[in-house]
């Protein structure tokens, strides 16, 4: 399980991140609620349903 520090940089670097409480509005996603918690795809049961987690945890170990 990533940390909550890590949700937020990994949301940060997602393309496919889609905000649950900004979804339809045209004003900016605050930084805030950048994080895979408020993510659409994030599950119930604190995973990704595209299964990106990992992939992106992987490339920002190698950048």
């Amino acid at each position: 399980m990533a940390s909550k520090e890590q949700l937020h940089a990994i949301a940060s670097r997602c393309s496919k991140f889609r905000n649950i409480y900004q979804e339809g509005l045209q004003s900016a996603t605050l930084p805030s609620q950048v994080n895979c918690e408020n993510c659409g795809h994030f599950t119930e049961d604190h995973k990704c349903e595209l299964d990106l987690i990992d992939e992106i945890l992987v490339n920002m170990d190698q950048t």
